[in-house]
């Protein structure tokens, strides 16, 4: 299947988003160590940080089903990554303690 030609400004967009997508959940998987370096519970701190996220997407999105679109693609995303044995994000708490 070849894909169409949407010409070069399309694919600097792409890339473009492509980075972004990855340096922002590196940069997630940082804070998550930092949160278990600081000795932090990690429920409490990861449902702290989720709860902002949400919230900013809520609050950024048009409308609701755009909010929700967003969050399901995500949901997605993670339960692909949580069930690959190749994670592109290191645990930060390999253990799997969640207080």
């Amino acid at each position: 299947m070849t894909l169409k030609n949407r010409g070069n400004e399309y694919s600097k967009a792409e890339g473009k988003a492509n980075d972004d997508f990855f340096n922002a959940a590196k940069m997630m998987a940082a804070l998550l160590t930092e949160f278990h370096a600081r000795d932090m519970d990690a429920g409490p701190a990861i449902g702290g940080a989720l709860t902002q996220i949400l919230a900013h997407i809520i609050e950024v999105s048009p409308d609701v089903p755009s909010a929700l679109g967003l969050i399901s693609s995500c949901l997605s995303n993670a339960a692909y990554q949580a069930e690959s044995p190749d994670h592109f994000i290191p645990d930060p708490d390999p253990e799997g303690l969640i207080h």
